[in-house]
């Protein structure tokens, strides 16, 4: 009975020591687990720390770079997108012959910072002024008179055409001229006949020019009527170059375009990007018409040398007549190409 007793009495012995190593190995895993999962959160957190950190670096050194480079690159943007717009869309103005715009160069920061300091000797300061648009024996006498009350100025004629049938027997009277060769437009209700267009051919557009010299055989420069259109596309440009090369014509830039492609093909091309630097008449008041002269010799002074369009209007001839260029000296186109190199 005794024995019985004391075997009982060892199994409850056993029974406990074994709940209590059962409770001790659930703690144990259980601070196991809790040491994990705590372990793992914390990965977690310096992973998510470590993340956040890098990012705010990336930004902090992102804000670091100054902005003013990329608000200069916006500005320009915007300011080649104005001009874009004025050209394409200014409803005051049904060409886009004319830039619309009353800036001394309408070209953008880069061209602008090439521009040399200003001249003191102004017998070196050189000004050209082109005469757009000529076509009738009036214009081209009115013209004719200037020149010979001692004011150069270039004509620059349109080219021989039903319309324009004289206009080669003009260009005859004159020591040099231009053409003024019409070209496809953005926006132009009345084109000129025989307007070159970004979809004619190589052909199309040589046998223009073989025309034109045929007609003008002392031709030495072209500039664009219009062709805001056409001097953007550069496939057409590159058929136009290679025509005007064939036959030893320079293309002088009227600008019509803020995204005119001739400064890309002149190299190509060996010769220099010559361009309009001031339209004139704009406004056909007599004092805005001097002040934009006024802005022509200041550009003038400031690069020591500048082109300025007018037309053969009334008015703008008159103002011209009347104007003191004490401080600049009137040259033709020739006399002033290679400034521009």
């Amino acid at each position: 009975m005794a024995k019985k007793k004391k075997t009982q009495k060892n199994n409850k012995a056993k029974t406990i020591l074994f709940f209590i190593s059962m409770v001790f190995v659930i703690l144990c895993v259980a601070s196991l687990g809790y040491l994990i999962i705590k372990n793992e959160n914390k990965t977690q957190n310096l992973t998510q720390n470590l993340i956040q950190n890098k990012t705010q670096n990336k930004v902090q050194k992102e804000v670091k770079i100054p902005t003013h480079f990329e608000e200069t690159k916006e500005k320009s943007k915007n300011l080649n997108q104005s001009f874009s717009d004025i050209f394409s869309q200014n409803k005051d103005y049904e060409s886009d012959d004319e830039c619309k715009v009353q800036a001394p160069t309408c070209l953008n920061d880069d061209e602008e910072k090439k521009e040399k300091s200003v001249f003191s000797n102004t017998n070196k300061v050189k000004l050209a002024i082109i005469i757009d648009d000529v076509a009738s024996k009036k214009e081209s006498d009115a013209i004719k008179n200037i020149i010979n009350n001692g004011k150069i100025l270039n004509p620059s004629f349109f080219p021989s055409d039903k319309n324009h049938p004289h206009t080669k027997d003009y260009a005859k009277e004159f020591k040099e001229y231009l053409i003024h060769l019409p070209l496809e437009a953005i926006k132009f209700n009345s084109p000129e006949l025989l307007t070159l267009k970004t979809s004619d051919t190589y052909e199309t557009i040589e046998k223009r020019i073989k025309n034109i010299k045929k007609d003008f055989s002392n031709l030495l420069f072209i500039n664009n009527h219009t062709g805001s259109k056409f001097t953007s596309d550069l496939a057409a440009m590159q058929k136009l170059f290679k025509a005007l090369k064939k036959y030893n014509l320079i293309f002088l830039d009227s600008r019509t375009s803020v995204n005119t492609k001739a400064p890309a093909l002149v190299k190509d091309n060996n010769q220099f990007y010559i361009h309009r630097d001031v339209f004139l008449d704009n406004s056909l008041k007599y004092d805005d018409i001097k002040k934009q002269l006024d802005l022509a010799v200041q550009t003038a002074l400031k690069k020591g040398f500048a082109i300025a369009i007018a037309h053969p209007h009334d008015i703008s001839l008159k103002v011209i007549s009347e104007y003191d260029f004490s401080k600049v000296r009137l040259v033709y186109i020739s006399d002033i190409y290679n400034d521009y190199r």
